[in-house]
């Protein structure tokens, strides 16, 4: 279907073929106005990932590399990868997708953009097409009589192979096929192959502008937009590099010192690096072209800018070498510092960098008017936000900067300022000048996540991750070797990093030939400029230089410093040579092959010479250090006298329940059972789970999990979720002990960083949900007293909270998972109020819904507190949050309430369904207007309002002045501004159906004069007007209502429609157009309801007599809740 559909598309596109007659009906990338609204190459994308990844080659393919899983995870970029294979090797269905896909387009009506789109990006996503579809071309080609066809079918070519090259089987005949084309096409195509050949092919179809210049064979030619605000030409080719163009623009600029500067391509509020290395410019374009498709724009009208930026420095940068560049950089320094884009540390750097810059740019004589015009050029501008009294503190801190600087006194040169302007930068910015490489860790040590940034600056390379939180950080004097490895089976190619400390890192990532490179340029520029290095081996001089008498003796690890001028480049050109230096504050000679030169301008820190001392003294495969030395850990309490009364025989029948040790006894692990192993349990620790099955195979599975989250076994693709640790024993409590034993046993003599620190996390969050019994919690207490980790104090703490306040219902919450994985012990959580504001309360395991509440009113000064509740926000659903309940279980509840009732794709639930947690008027009990003025602004008026404004009110027309007049000043103060727009302003003032009868210049007119009235006489102000307004309202019978508009059923009394009103009263039925109150219940007469996602339905009186009301409305489950509290109020206060 694949290749039937290329050819149909060829036909079409040389025109050898009629368009589609039609398009599929329903379908949402059906054509509108000639062209499809879908990007081709993504819909391609996944089309084609779908089908690719169930091929029986792939999966060999796939196979032979590895770990499936690991290479499965991709990485995502916002522009620059969105259709670059976004899902090759994850998404799995079943050809039938392929096939509806290929049926939609082939009756689907292209644009030529589209078709070439759809062809090439074949070509592009399946390399094993690329001669079948060069193939069928020259086919077409080949005895063709139609001119228009036969141009059609080479410009086809000529794009076909300016994306991606033919296999080396098929290479040199269609070079043959080109050399004996017509003299129009045929060397212009065969150059654009050869170009394809030396750069390499593309990821993304041809641009709507390369169309454009393949057409007439002509060199695009691009602006490029300097930091200066100038714009410089360059022309490329399909094939066209970042790295040619850097090259090309440094050429005619006289740019002599180009590294770091990066092009840098930008589109609406999109932007992205094509760095300086083997990034195809026309990819980039591309993808403009295509993500201004999607935003419903024409691709020839995709508005995006290149701009030549310094994107990185050398750690040896010097602006002294190139004026030109170091211009450029000040430039771009100033521009960003105005803009936002970088931040000083304090407002006296801000004022010596605008000093710096008044004077290379104005010279040694500071102007008044001059600088009034230059203020609002180079401070930040949100630091000018408040107008003159900004402007004033500036003018008066450059100034004095300015006068008190050495610069200006002693006449120092202007480009001396553009210099300093420029090392500022290089010292202060290290992560904002950086390049940064998206990446997947798929071997070597454990970082806090496998989607990580490599971040390669002056100072070092950091892995980060996407809040750029630093990760690791390796100096280049640590790294040992970097390389990268291409596989044609695979789109993402493989980066390998190892270090000093035999750290060994591998990563997936799609600029690893770019990472590599950059990272072995910075290494050996390093080398040849260092002045350090240090003795690989003990140097005796007089057996190594024997006729030298200043001969220099070594120890392994010793630090020798060069002298004389010499460098690392000097004594790697010159292994035989014999150079001096100092070591241990003695000079002498030493061979360079007793020295390894260190990648550093400065000297080295202690950490790295500690480094370099221990991989000398270290063995191969020497397994890692511990960080407690022997006192520490003979101090340190472990389980193995616990162990030998309570635990299990480490001889164990392979059978649940057996006793016997014939000839099922198997072996389970050669270490102790209480110390940390990496092996799977076979079997529970403690005996007495021996011989329950239920609780024998919880066990086991429990600490199988464990190890999968401490990282002790592979734990495939998806994180492990805590509730499979924790669940069991929050169920069943004879497995708490051994939840506690198993987490004891892997934090005892456990040898990996990164192991440890992860069973920590475990630690904390079962003490802050559970307890064992008196017995281990006697062995526990002891464990985390002789730990010296800054959990197991806290630990410790919380487990003995926990004992007071009782167990948890559920396992830890997401928050505190991801809480204490990122080492945050205090979780701040936000609580929104009704009138729009939000502030941050902190959250612990054991907070309660009173605990908040009560600190809710402490923060907020309400005077009373009755009636208010916390309620948690899911969606378009409220559920009001009990007092006695702890936060946390019940937002558990409640996401499991949401799996099954409300179905969800994602594996998740806690992380993909977000929810809010308010803080609200709940019972309107003895509600007081005017006393507490902090609860009437926040929570009474904002919470009135919309209900008044619902016309759930009987108020009459000359009220409903007076209180549109309250709620506006409430609102807007004196100002009239907003009252100038009746027709946008009056649904916030007054109930719909009262806007209807009368006209809004009528109603502007006499609210107006109320508001003028209101300021004037009685002094009204945004709070004394919120007040007078509840205090009008207070006035009316169903005042602190909760309301529902509901459909009946079963009453021919009541109108259809009916509206309820539940208050401090009891249960009212309100005719919602007269406002008036059709029934009346007290508490004492309601005997029973009960309510659904669809129902409510209730029964009032003694069984004998009793009515009912039967009612249809989603909102059910609040009117339970709201009646089910105010009686539990009542019922409580008797």
């Amino acid at each position: 279907m694949c290749h039937k559909s290329i050819w149909i598309m060829i036909l079409r596109f040389m025109g050898d073929m009629a368009e589609a007659r039609y398009s599929e009906d329903g379908d949402d990338d059906a054509p509108t106005g000639g062209t499809v609204k879908a990007n081709v190459m993504q819909r391609l994308t996944q089309t084609l990932s779908r089908s690719t990844v169930q091929s029986k080659e792939f999966q060999e393919a796939l196979a032979t590399m590895g770990d499936q899983e690991q290479h499965r995870r991709l990485i995502r970029k916002t522009l620059k990868r969105k259709t670059k294979l976004p899902d090759i090797l994850r998404k799995a269905l079943d050809n039938t997708n392929e096939i509806e896909y290929y049926h939609q387009v082939l009756n689907t009506r292209m644009s030529n953009l589209e078709k070439l789109h759809f062809i090439i990006g074949h070509g592009i996503l399946r390399p094993n097409l690329r001669d079948e579809i060069l193939a069928q071309i020259c086919k077409q080609l080949t005895n063709n009589p139609y001119r228009t066809s036969f141009a059609k079918g080479w410009i086809l070519l000529s794009l076909c192979v300016g994306c991606f090259p033919p296999s080396a089987k098929f290479v040199n005949f269609l070079k043959c096929f080109l050399q004996h084309g017509p003299e129009l096409y045929g060397p212009y195509c065969e150059n654009r192959l050869n170009r394809t050949l030396q750069n390499g092919p593309r990821t993304q179809p041809p641009s709507w502008l390369e169309l454009q210049s393949t057409r007439n064979k002509s060199t695009i030619t691009l602006d490029i937009y300097l930091m200066d605000g100038s714009t410089k030409k360059l022309q490329i080719d399909s094939a066209s590099t970042a790295a040619e163009a850097i090259q090309q623009l440094s050429a005619n600029m006289g740019l002599i010192d180009n590294f770091g500067f990066s092009l840098v391509i930008s589109i609406a509020d999109k932007i992205m690096s094509l760095g300086n290395g083997s990034e195809h410019i026309m990819d980039a374009i591309s993808n403009c072209e295509q993500y201004a498709k999607e935003q419903g724009q024409n691709e020839r009208k995709a508005l995006w800018k290149l701009y030549f930026r310094k994107e990185m420095f050398s750690s040896w940068y010097d602006p002294r070498q190139d004026k030109l560049a170091a211009y450029l950089v000040y430039k771009q320094i100033c521009r960003g510092l105005n803009f936002g884009e970088y931040r000083c540390r304090s407002e006296k750097d801000i004022a010596m960098i605008c000093a710096l810059q008044y004077y290379a740019e104005h010279g040694d004589e500071m102007k008044d008017e001059i600088l009034r015009e230059f203020i609002p050029q180079s401070v930040p501008k949100e630091l000018l936000i408040s107008g003159d009294e900004s402007t004033q503190k500036w003018t008066q801190l450059i100034r004095e900067t300015y006068r008190k600087h050495e610069y200006v006194k002693l006449k120092t040169p202007k480009q001396t300022a553009i210099e300093d302007i420029c090392l500022y930068a290089h010292l202060t910015w290290p992560m904002l000048f950086s390049r940064f490489y998206e990446a997947v860790r798929v071997d070597g040590p454990q970082l806090q996540i496998d989607q990580i940034v490599i971040a390669v600056n002056s100072n070092a390379v950091y892995f980060v991750d996407e809040m750029e939180q630093i990760l690791a950080e390796l100096s280049y004097a640590e790294i040992t070797k970097v390389a990268s490895k291409s596989d044609e089976s695979n789109p993402v190619d493989t980066f390998l990093l190892e270090t000093v400390q035999n750290e060994n890192f591998t990563f997936k990532c799609y600029e690893a030939k770019d990472v590599e490179r950059l990272i072995s340029y910075m290494i050996d520029n390093l080398k040849k400029r260092s002045r350090y290095c240090i003795a690989v081996d003990k140097v005796n001089p007089a057996d190594e230089l024997p006729n030298s008498e200043k001969g220099l003796a070594l120890k392994k690890g010793d630090l020798v410093e060069l002298t004389n001028g010499v460098t690392g480049g000097q004594i790697m050109e010159n292994e035989n040579g014999i150079f001096s230096g100092v070591c241990n504050h003695i000079e002498g000679e030493f061979s360079p092959k007793a020295v390894v030169i260190l990648a550093c301008l400065t000297k080295p820190t202690e950490r790295i010479l500690k480094i370099y001392r221990e991989m000398f003294e270290s063995v191969p495969n020497k397994p890692i250090r511990s960080k407690y030395n022997t006192i520490q850990r003979r101090k340190m309490h472990n389980l193995s006298k616990f162990a030998a009364e309570h635990f299990r025989s480490n001889n164990l029948s392979g059978r649940r329940g057996s006793t016997s040790s014939s000839l099922h006894a198997i072996r389970s692990d050669s270490d102790d059972l209480w110390r940390h192993s990496r092996a799977l349990l076979k079997a529970p620790l403690l005996k007495h789970l021996q011989q329950d099955y239920e609780l024998f195979d919880m066990a086991v599975t429990m600490f199988q999990n464990i190890l999968k989250y401490m990282g002790d076994v592979p734990s495939g693709k998806q994180q492990i979720n805590t509730d499979l640790i924790f669940q069991p024993a929050v169920q069943h409590a004879p497995l708490r002990d051994e939840l506690y034993c198993q987490i004891m046993k892997q934090l005892t003599d456990n040898p990996g960083n990164y192991s440890e620190e992860r069973g920590w996390d475990l630690m904390y969050l079962a003490t802050g949900v559970t307890y064992p019994s008196a017995m281990v919690m006697k062995e526990l207490a002891e464990f985390l007293k002789t730990r010296t980790h800054v959990l197991a104090t806290e630990s410790f703490k919380r487990v003995k909270r926990t004992l007071s306040n009782g167990l948890r219902k559920h396992p830890p919450y997401i928050i505190e998972v991801e809480g204490i994985q990122n080492r945050f012990m205090h979780i701040y959580h936000k609580i929104y109020f009704p009138d729009n504001t939000v502030e941050a309360f902190e959250i612990e395991s054991f907070t309660r819904g009173r605990d908040l509440i009560q600190a809710i009113g402490k923060r907020l000064q309400l005077k009373n507190l009755d009636g208010f509740s916390l309620f948690v926000k899911v969606g378009d659903r409220v559920f009001s949050l009990p007092e006695n309940e702890l936060i946390f279980d019940f937002v558990t509840e409640l996401m499991q309430w949401i799996v099954q009732n409300i179905p969800s794709r994602s594996v998740d639930v806690q992380k993909s369904t977000p929810y809010l947690l308010y803080f609200m008027k709940k019972l309107w009990l003895s509600t007081a207007t005017g006393k507490d003025a902090n609860a009437d602004v926040i929570f009474h008026f904002p919470q009135e309002v919309p209900k008044y404004l619902a016309g759930y009110y009987k108020i009459s027309k000359e009220q409903a002045v007076t209180l549109a007049s309250l709620i506006y000043i409430a609102e807007h103060g004196e100002n009239l501004l907003a009252l100038q727009r009746p027709n946008e302003i009056l649904p916030f003032l007054l109930p719909e159906e009262y806007i209807k009868q009368r006209k809004s210049q009528d109603w502007k007119t006499q609210i107006a004069a109320e508001i003028k009235d209101l300021l004037l006489q009685d002094g009204a102000n945004e709070t004394s007007a919120a007040q007078k307004f509840l205090a009008i309202l207070s006035e009316q019978q169903m005042f602190g209502s909760t309301f529902f508009v509901v459909q009946q059923s079963n009453d021919d009394s009541l109108p259809p429609t009916i509206l309820l009103a539940i208050n401090r009263k009891g249960f009212h039925v309100i005719d919602p157009i007269t406002k008036d109150i059709l029934l009346s219940y007290g508490y004492g007469d309601l005997s029973f309801w009960s309510s659904g996602n669809t129902y409510f339905h209730i029964r009032f009186g003694n069984m004998i007599g009793a009515s009912k009301l039967l009612c249809s409305t989603n909102l059910g489950y609040k009117i339970d809740d709201l009646l089910s509290s105010y009686i539990k109020y009542f019922n409580e206060s008797r």
